[in-house]
Order: C-alpha cells, then sequence, then structure tokens
C-alpha cells in the first residue's frame, strides 16, 4: 500500500504522516516514510519551485513509490502534489494506492506560516509559492478527507481515523507481560503507546487477565477453601521476616496495625524496585533479602493487595510511589497467569487486580 497525505505547507501532513508511521511499526508489514521536502533535497537538486519543476519532482516521487511498492514495501508519502495528471498516474500504476488530502482553510495556514512562506508570496518577496503565485487544486477524489483546521487538534485522531479507513493491521500489544517477568527481568520503558490507547492497551490487558484467572477459579473453588491459619500469623523467625506470613498478617490487619509497619513496606518497596522480586525471607532491621529464592507466587499478589490496602490514605506523592509499584507486582502477576494454581494464588490475584483497576479508573477521566 501507498498512502499520499497531500496538503499544503501548513496543513499538516507530515506531522500527521509521522505519527502515522510510528503506529505503523508495529505492522507485521514493512512501511518506509517519504518526506517530499526531503525527497526533493537528497535528489532534485536540478529542480527549482516553478510549477513545471513541482510537476517533475512529483513523478520523481510517484516513480519511486512504485518502485518500493513492487519491493513489497509500504509507503507513507507526505506530498504537496499539485498536479492531477500526477495522481492519476499513481491510481493507474501503484498497486493500492490511497491519497488522503488534508483540508485545511487558507486563511488558517497563514496563520500558523511558521516558515513564513505565505507572509513572503504575500508581500511579493518570495515566487512559486502554492497557494498564492501557483493556484492549488485539491485532488478530484481523494480516498479520506481530513479537515484539520482546527489549532493544536489531537492529530492522533486524525492518524486513527487514516488507520480505521485503510484498516491497517497494527499488533497492539501492552508491552510489560507477554513473557515471565520472573524468569525473563525486563527494564521498564516508556510504551510507544500513548495517553488513552496505551490505557486501553493496558486496561485490556488486565481484563484478560481476570478472566483467565476467573475461570480457573471456578473449576476449583468446591475443592479447595481459603483460610488462614494460625501459623501463619507468626511472621518474625529470629532476626528474619517470613515475607508470606507478614504479608498475609498486614492484609488481615485494621488499618491502625498496618501503618506501625509502613517504615517496612516502604523498605520492601524499594527493594523491589530494584530487583523486581519479592523474596521469602528478609533481615528485619535492615529489610535485605536473606533467601535467594522468590518463586513464592502468592507473596505478589499479598504485596500487591497490602500497598492497595494503604493507599488511600496517603499523601498525593506517596501514592504515585505505591502505585508504581502495583502496577508493576500486578505486571508480575499477569506475566505468570499459567503458573497460579492453588486457591489462594488465584483468589488473591484476582483481589489484587481488580482493585488496581478501581484505583486507576480514576485517571482515565
Amino acid at each position: 500500500m501507498v498512502i499520499w497525505l497531500i496538503g499544503l505547507s501548513g496543513s499538516g501532513k507530515t506531522t500527521i504522516g509521522k505519527e502515522l508511521i510510528n503506529k505503523l511499526q508495529y505492522s507485521k508489514d514493512k512501511w518506509f516514510f517519504l518526506d517530499g521536502d526531503i525527497f526533493r533535497n537528497i535528489l532534485n537538486e536540478d529542480l527549482g519551485h516553478t510549477l513545471d519543476d513541482r510537476v517533475k519532482n512529483g513523478f520523481r516521487i510517484s516513480r519511486f513509490c512504485e518502485y518500493l511498492s513492487n519491493q513489497g514495501i509500504n509507503v507513507v508519502a507526505c506530498v504537496l502534489s499539485v498536479s492531477h495528471k500526477n495522481q492519476k498516474y499513481n491510481r493507474k500504476n501503484i498497486k493500492n494506492y490511497k491519497e488522503v488530502f488534508i483540508d485545511v482553510d487558507f486563511k488558517n495556514l497563514i496563520k500558523r506560516d511558521n516558515k513564513e512562506l505565505y507572509k513572503k508570496a504575500l508581500n511579493g518577496n518570495l515566487k512559486n509559492v502554492v497557494g498564492v503565485d501557483i493556484k492549488f487544486k485539491p485532488p478530484y477524489s481523494p480516498d479520506l478527507v481530513i479537515n484539520n483546521n482546527i489549532d493544536n487538534s489531537d492529530h492522533m485522531i486524525n492518524v486513527e481515523q487514516i488507520i480505521s479507513s485503510f484498516n491497517l493491521k497494527i499488533n497492539k500489544k501492552y508491552n510489560y507481560t507477554p513473557i515471565n517477568l520472573l524468569k525473563n527481568p525486563q527494564k521498564y520503558q516508556y510504551s510507544k503507546f500513548e495517553g488513552k490507547e496505551f490505557f486501553k492497551l493496558y486496561r485490556e490487558n488486565r481484563l484478560f487477565a481476570l478472566d483467565f484467572l476467573k475461570k480457573r477459579k471456578k473449576k476449583i473453588e468446591n475443592k479447595y477453601l481459603s483460610k488462614f491459619y494460625e501459623d501463619e500469623i507468626i511472621f518474625i523467625k529470629g532476626k528474619n521476616i517470613i515475607l508470606k506470613k507478614f504479608l498475609t498478617y498486614l492484609y488481615i490487619s485494621d488499618n491502625n496495625n498496618i501503618h506501625k509497619y509502613k517504615k517496612i513496606i516502604d523498605l520492601l518497596i524499594k527493594r523491589f524496585e530494584v530487583s523486581k522480586k519479592l523474596y521469602l525471607t528478609y533481615d528485619l532491621k535492615k529489610i535485605t533479602k536473606t533467601s535467594i529464592k522468590f518463586d513464592e507466587l502468592l507473596n505478589y499478589s499479598l504485596f500487591s493487595l497490602v500497598l492497595l490496602k494503604l493507599y488511600p490514605n496517603l499523601s498525593d506523592h506517596e501514592k504515585m510511589i505505591y502505585l508504581n509499584s502495583i502496577l508493576k507486582v500486578n505486571d508480575i502477576i499477569v506475566s505468570i497467569l499459567n503458573d497460579l494454581t492453588l486457591y489462594k494464588e488465584i483468589n488473591y490475584s484476582i483481589k489484587a487486580i481488580s482493585n488496581e483497576l478501581i484505583i486507576t479508573k480514576q485517571y482515565l477521566r
């Protein structure tokens, strides 16, 4: 597929094109970004900006797009395109050619005139400016028209319109849970998806996990009851904290009691942020690990639930710290769904993810 984004200078075609190509990097297909101005500067030094030269430049871009298309490479091209003959050539010779017209009123183009092309042309200081002394004719029959007259508009809306109109396939995934994060630790980096789209993918990820766990829970809930036993409450052994028993104690404690141990919880958060693991035992004073094992899966859901329990009564700054850890712990839970087989592991994981979704909902308003 070759997508031509056609519009005058200042219409936003290049900005939309760059946003679109960023999305298309998640496609299984190969995509190439072509900016008409850059193409001219690299390959067309022999051409000026007269109407004839602009038409020649347009046909050279067309033939280059045709060549890439024949090699199985898709193209997003941002072009001014002053010639209907050029567009007809594309229709005839480029397989799966799509034309998008970025429509902006000229008065708005003048307002956005960052390069001062229109200002100079209207003052007689610059010649061969399309839209002033070279007439611009909109495409005869574009496949899509985007009205981009609103200043500071959300270009992602325009990008999504293109993706939807041409049925472009993009592999959308929440980045952080496709593999077992305990066996394959990875660094957290900025997601390539932003804003509402990122939260949508994140929410889909969590809802999938909840559905999976609830179905698994139904198969075993009549066989295994979830109870706390007295030995689970005694969490100090010598100089060490047995993490599962400590977290169990905090989870069933009232709020006044749980706050007594907040300093320990804060240290556990710091240790977890470094290792992305929760170990079987920790030194009581320094809260450093005293075991190398981190495969007690119940610890992760319990830790999440304890943080969630403290969350409502924290300052705004602390809430962000706790929420950051909650999200990462629950990412681990989602990444090990197939390993969660015990009733408690499943039950508390469901509670942890459900409560996280309640908290994050406030950030989606």
